[in-house]
C-alpha cells in the first residue's frame, strides 16, 4: 500500500515537472564537410530535448560527389591509413546542453555530444589493385562519435555549427592489416525549432 502511494506521488511530481518543460524539437539541414579531400556533402537530422540539459540528435551526412582520382593520403605516401576517407554516416548522439543565461530577443546554446553510429569509408589507395579514377571500395563499419555544436536562434529559425570526431576501424585483405582511425566531420546547417 505504501509503495502504491509513493508511486502515485512520483507520477504526480513527474507530470507537474513535465508540464513546466515545453517541447523543443529541431529539424536541421545543411552542408557537411568530411576530412579533405572529400568534397562537400549534405547533413540532415532531428534533435529533440529530453530534459532541460539532455537532448538526442538522430541524423546523418552523405558525400555524393566522388573523390577526385588524384587524391593524396592524409598521412603521406608511407601512411596507408591516410587513404581511408570518411564518406557517409548515420548517428545517434545524446547531448549535454551547457546551461547559461539567455538574451531576451534571441537564444544561443552550446551542446556537447557523445554517441555512435555507422559510417561508410572509402579505400582510395591508388596502389590498390583495380583502382581506376573514382572506382574505390566503400565499406560500412561501426563508429564512435564525439563532438559538439553551437546554435543561434531568432524565433523558430536558427543556424547550427557542428563538429564531430569519428573513430572507426579500417582494414585491408591484401596485405591483411587493420587500424583504428579518427576523421572529422563539420556541418553548417539551418534549423527550424518547434
Amino acid at each position: 500500500m505504501l509503495s502504491l502511494a509513493l508511486m502515485s506521488l512520483a507520477a504526480v511530481g513527474t507530470a507537474q515537472a513535465s508540464a513546466l518543460l515545453d517541447p523543443q524539437n529541431r529539424l536541421h539541414v545543411g552542408v557537411s564537410i568530411v576530412d579533405a579531400p572529400s568534397p562537400v556533402g549534405l547533413g540532415i537530422g532531428f534533435d529533440s530535448r529530453l530534459t532541460r540539459v539532455i537532448s538526442m540528435d538522430i541524423g546523418g551526412f552523405v558525400s555524393p560527389v566522388p573523390i577526385l582520382p588524384d587524391v593524396k593520403g592524409l598521412f603521406g605516401a608511407d601512411g596507408y591509413p591516410g587513404y581511408f576517407e570518411l564518406r557517409h554516416g548515420l548517428y545517434i548522439t545524446p547531448g549535454f546542453r551547457i546551461p547559461h543565461a539567455q538574451p531576451r530577443t534571441w537564444a544561443f546554446d552550446f551542446i556537447a555530444r557523445l554517441g555512435g553510429g555507422a559510417v561508410w569509408i572509402a579505400n582510395t589507395d591508388p596502389e590498390r589493385a583495380g583502382f581506376q579514377s573514382t572506382n574505390y571500395v566503400v565499406t560500412a563499419t561501426p563508429a564512435g562519435i564525439a563532438g559538439g555544436e553551437a546554435l543561434v536562434r531568432f524565433g523558430n529559425i536558427g543556424v547550427r555549427l557542428s563538429g564531430k570526431a569519428v573513430g572507426f576501424t579500417a582494414s585491408t585483405d591484401s596485405p591483411p592489416d587493420h587500424w583504428f582511425l579518427f576523421r572529422s566531420q563539420w556541418g553548417l546547417e539551418g534549423f527550424y525549432q518547434w
